[in-house]
């Protein structure tokens, strides 16, 4: 046989032997990622059957996920890709696919370890909610130990992931990677915030002595930067799980501290919230911020210099919080008041009705603040909880309806880091606030409908520009309203006028373009709170019109990344409204960039990401971004 007739042969048995090696190897990546993806659904079966307290189903689910989770494993290990693993760059593929497996198993063994203390509590998850009158510190603090165990387990599984190579990766699997640090970076955040909520629960809950906390009744009829107005209060004392209240009194009844007894409780807040406060109404403006920390150790503060008590936290609940108590114990018949309330009358009750009903304003709070005593006290007298019931309550709270402070610093350092927290935080996110604070002394609220477009473009500098369109219509009724409610209020407010403080927050470093009212330019207030700049305006809206107010900001560093992609983390924060806001966000990618990834709820269109929806008090939204592969080849290979 001719030379190069063997030649051709060796270059045709060379390609042939290449391309079965590579059929070959491809076929396994798939079989690996078929199975990584099936373990993801398992393990996501898992956590919601473990939520509804079906422990059979979960105890399934996670074994099937550790199957395949150990496939994917033993797949990468075989023949084909551990061949590959020695090729200069697709062998990165093999490595990080490796990488997915082994946190998947690491994942497993998070999710046995929590399963694992729930089989030990007597009812199970029911045993977290209270019920015969308390609330057992033990499971708590069990369940604490089980989630700290579990979050070394995650720990383990970032360390794997972050070890893992993150460039030169085909598309499916460096999302597949991305997406799974991703998980694993909010399981950790989660669990740790987890463990140390539950393993302070018997600090909370009385077990070494008594605890006091100041609980407030807000009411969103007239809105505040942490909800609502104050409207009763009352004292909450904690005896080993057991609860009493003091009788609600009017908020009112307690009289104006000195402004020299009530230290600012961070810097720049008295020049921001101090002229609002004078004039007798340091009370009804008590929480114009929307930081609910700073509020809490002003309330503290007052309460101390005027009771001489150092009470043990705060605990603030709106009508929301209420229905959200009455779904789970059924309808209560309040002492008092000669009806019955349930949840889908006591929100119009509280915010509207009630105005009407009581001329008395001590009367009406004092009244209020009975409906929530009867709530609560119908909650902890049922003889069994569910997990349902349980997760409905943690609902509430992650909406902002049920906020906590505690002062004790290490459970509040959790507590902030939780919805239930209400603290004005972007935890290294692009931030977006906008609050309002009924500033006309009318009750307006439950009658005006809101709607937020929030549009982003991130440019390739790493900046980002937002435009903030607010759209407020007041849809007061002309007829069947008191006067309390509709006003006038000489000097603040027309009859039926809805005015507002409005202040739009933004991250660190971020600069106001232009602001506009209904399509007019404007000049708007200027200031920072707690290091974040906020831009404010005052307007009117007349009953049966609109006003529009738009905002676009300007912020240097947005998001991290280069050339070859990045990430986009952005907060929105939103109070509580009574008509729930409707949001819609719109983020641009960087020119020649496409989104490849994001948070449940995105819809993902090439170089466009849109949610919309009524979000809770906080929303975070992140992103992933890259250039088409051949593109970002390119760039990685030219730096």
């Amino acid at each position: 046989m001719e030379p190069r007739r063997w030649r051709r042969l060796g270059v045709a048995l060379a390609i042939a032997l290449v391309t079965a090696f590579a059929v070959g190897a491809l076929q396994a990546a798939l079989a690996a990622r078929r199975d990584l993806v099936a373990a993801r659904g398992a393990l996501e079966r898992a956590r919601a059957s473990l939520a509804d307290g079906d422990l059979e189903g979960a105890s399934s689910a996670l074994a099937e996920a550790g199957r395949r989770s150990l496939a994917a494993e033993r797949t990468v290990r075989g023949p084909w890709l551990r061949a590959l693993a020695w090729a200069p760059i697709l062998g990165r593929s093999a490595d990080a696919l490796l990488a997915v497996a082994e946190a998947s198993e690491r994942f497993v063994r998070a999710g046995g370890a929590l399963l694992g203390t729930v089989r030990t509590l007597p009812e199970g998850l029911a045993s977290l909610a209270p019920s015969r009158g308390r609330l057992r510190p033990e499971p708590l603090a069990a369940l604490g130990e089980a989630s700290a165990e579990a979050d070394r387990h995650i720990v383990e599984a970032l360390a794997i992931l972050r070890a893992a190579p993150h460039r030169w990766l085909p598309g499916p699997v460096g999302d597949g990677l991305a997406t799974a640090e991703a998980e694993a970076e909010g399981l950790h955040a989660q669990l740790t915030t987890a463990a140390t909520l539950l393993r302070g629960a018997p600090r909370l809950l009385g077990a070494d002595r008594p605890r006091r906390y100041f609980l407030g009744a807000q009411n969103p009829s007239e809105l505040r930067g942490t909800g609502g107005v104050l409207g009763a209060y009352a004292i909450l004392t904690v005896d080993r799980g057991r609860f009493s209240f003091t009788p609600f009194r009017p908020i009112q009844t307690l009289p104006a501290p000195e402004p020299d007894r009530v230290p600012a409780p961070v810097p720049g807040f008295a020049e921001n919230y101090d002229d609002f406060r004078s004039e007798g109404r340091f009370w009804l403006a008590m929480n114009l911020s929307p930081d609910l920390p700073s509020v809490a150790r002003v309330l503290l503060d007052a309460y101390r210099a005027l009771e001489g008590e150092e009470l043990d936290g705060v605990i603030l609940a709106d009508p929301f919080a209420l229905q959200a108590l009455l779904r789970v114990t059924g309808p209560v018949r309040v002492p008092g008041l000669d009806r019955t309330l349930g949840p889908g009358t006591v929100v119009p009750f509280v915010t509207v009705e009630a105005y009407g009903l009581y001329e008395d304003q001590a009367t009406r709070k004092r009244v209020l603040g009975e409906v929530a005593q009867a709530a609560f006290q119908r909650l902890l007298a049922r003889e069994t909880a569910s997990p349902r019931d349980l997760r409905a309550l943690l609902r509430v709270a992650a909406d902002g309806h049920l906020l906590l402070y505690s002062a004790d610093p290490g459970i509040q350092a959790a507590l902030e880091r939780t919805g239930a927290g209400g603290s004005l935080r972007t935890d290294g996110r692009d931030l977006v606030a906008l609050i309002e604070n009924s500033a006309g002394g009318t009750k307006l609220d439950p009658f005006e409908d809101r709607e937020v477009e929030l549009g982003v473009e991130l440019w390739p500098d790493g900046a980002a520009r937002t435009t903030l369109s607010f759209r407020l219509t007041n849809e007061t009724p002309a007829t069947g309203l008191p006067r309390y409610v509709v006003g006038p209020r000489p000097g603040y407010a027309t009859e039926g006028e809805s005015v507002q403080l409005v202040s739009v927050y933004c991250g660190p470093g971020c600069t106001l373009e232009a602001a506009r009212r209904d399509g007019s330019p404007i000049e708007l207030w200027t200031g920072s709170e707690l290091g974040l700049p906020y831009f404010r305006d005052y307007f009117g809206t007349p009953r049966g019109a609109s006003s529009e107010l738009q905002v676009r900001l300007h912020r240097p560093e947005a998001w991290a990344g280069g050339p070859t992609g990045g990430t986009y983390r952005l907060r929105v924060v939103i109070q509580p409204t009574i008509r729930p806001t409707r949001l819609t966000v719109r983020i641009e990618a960087p020119d020649g960039m496409r989104f490849t990834g994001g948070s449940p709820g995105l819809v993902l269109d090439g170089p466009t990401a849109r949610w919309t929806g009524t979000p809770g008090r906080v929303l975070d939204l992140d992103l992933r971004f890259a250039p088409p592969p051949l593109t970002r080849l390119l760039r990685a290979l030219t730096g």
